[in-house]
């Protein structure tokens, strides 16, 4: 076969797929319409904000460079009045795991950099998989150059509109939202662009958002009923006013886009898989529809990799998670972004009174970054300072993108298990005060796999 696993699509969930393999030494070809292989897939800002989860999967790739090029720390959140006065300021606390404001296109390339220097991984440039034939034990994916690759595993990471998804016959089920929606991003050298922020502006006349960074600025405004998209891209100057001065911007995207909710009908078929918008989209108001790709990549990875016979584990524990998370980006874009004029005065109200409790930011930030659960109540274990042969470390820097093996004394595993993880490349460390008389294996996405009393 030309690799053990087959990628459609790199953008950054491929792309992030591709490096967690490659850095597991699997065999990966990755097939991408751009032409450019070190061009990213999409050259214009889409994804504006990476939580501290997805950050953490980020950092399970070794040698990924330039964090301070397309991750800029978030300080601060708001909630704005129609005329722009902060009806609430959330800052975030020192010692908390931040957001980061996102440079789409810088991440893609940084990817693609770290992509080309993984020995394993073969990126095909200017291609697209047009058709697919599977077998017990293997797939073949046909190229529009009429050439053919061959992996035991395909994964479509092709976006909304998948091929990979069509080819295999699932729907993508849900609904698209009637209110478009205009975003502007614009680069600027004025100097007075702050600290990175986040606004929602409670505006029933027009919803909209707003986002701020050194030297970038993201605008998004709700159409309203009748205005022309075409007209409205025209019209940015006059949206743009109030915010900052047109003429010292450099507009990088001015586009009219229309929201989904939707989810494949199912993410396996055979030996082929869906991840990321291939799997599901859903509205921005959370800014969670990058974070639920890379999510998924986290999940497949190790399972490819080390559990191929468990992937339906895949769909179980991801999609009750990412139907929570559709549920609440359309809550909240309910409640935020409505446009009822007394919900929206009550909704002022409401917000100005949480603004007077005190340790307000503290905890907000705090319940942000809690490690998740799986749907089976199994939980994640934070990136915790750890001791270990009384080095200080932490979790992910001890575990990198491999199997961990934690204990807190003296004991023995038994011969099966410690033989499997040893043959995955796991870390077993004695960590000062954790668990007594027990092991805890956690696998690479850092969700426990069990606990093992020591004999």
């Amino acid at each position: 076969m030309d690799a053990d696993v087959l990628i459609a699509g790199c953008g950054p969930v491929g792309a992030v797929l591709a490096a967690l393999l490659g850095g597991r030494g699997v065999r990966v070809a990755v097939v991408d319409p751009a032409a450019d292989a070190g061009s990213p897939s999409h050259p214009h800002p889409r994804a504006a904000v990476l939580d501290a989860h997805t950050q953490r999967i980020l950092r399970r790739i070794d040698g990924l460079a330039g964090w301070d090029d397309w991750a800029v720390p978030l300080r601060r959140s708001r909630l704005l009045a129609p005329d722009r006065r902060p009806l609430l300021t959330l800052r975030l606390p020192d010692g908390v795991p931040a957001g980061v404001m996102l440079d789409q296109p810088r991440l893609e390339r940084a990817l693609r950099d770290r992509l080309a220097r993984t020995q394993t991984v073969r990126l095909y440039a200017g291609r697209s998989v047009t058709a697919l034939q599977q077998s017990a034990d293997r797939v073949t994916v046909t190229l529009d150059d009429g050439s053919s690759l061959t992996a035991a595993w395909l994964v479509g990471c092709d976006g909304a509109s998948s091929t990979v998804r069509n080819l295999i016959g699932v729907a993508y089920d849900g609904v698209s939202y009637p209110e478009p929606w205009l975003v502007v991003d614009a680069r600027t050298d004025e100097p007075g662009t702050g600290e990175p922020t986040f606004s929602y502006v409670l505006d029933p006349a027009r919803p909209m958002v707003a986002f701020e960074r050194p030297g970038a600025r993201r605008w998004e405004w709700m159409l309203l009923p009748g205005e022309d998209p075409a007209g409205m891209t025209a019209r940015a100057d006059k949206l743009i006013r109030p915010w900052a001065d047109p003429a010292a911007l450099r507009v990088e995207r001015a586009a009219v886009f229309t929201f989904h909710a939707r989810t494949a009908s199912a993410w396996r078929r055979g030996r082929v898989l869906l991840a990321g918008d291939a799997a599901h989209s859903m509205p921005p108001f959370t800014g969670q529809g990058l974070g639920a790709g890379l999510r998924d990549v986290a999940t497949l990875s190790w399972l490819l990799t080390d559990a191929p016979a468990d992937l339906d584990r895949y769909e179980r524990e991801r999609r009750p998670a990412v139907t929570r998370m559709t549920r609440t980006a359309l809550r909240t874009g309910r409640i935020v972004l409505g446009r009822n004029r007394l919900a929206a005065a009550a909704l002022r109200g409401v917000v100005r009174t949480a603004g007077l409790l005190p340790g307000l930011d503290a905890r907000v930030a705090t319940a942000a970054a809690a490690p998740e659960r799986l749907p089976d109540g199994t939980r994640q274990l934070a990136d915790t300072p750890l001791v270990v042969d009384g080095r200080r470390t932490t979790l992910d820097a001890l575990l990198g993108n491999r199997w961990g093996v934690l204990s807190g004394g003296a004991g023995i595993l038994d011969p099966e298990t410690r033989a499997w993880l040893t043959a995955h490349d796991a870390v077993f460390a004695d960590v000062d005060g954790f668990a007594q008389g027990r092991v805890t294996i956690v696998r690479p996405d850092r969700f426990i796999a069990t606990g093992v009393p020591l004999g």
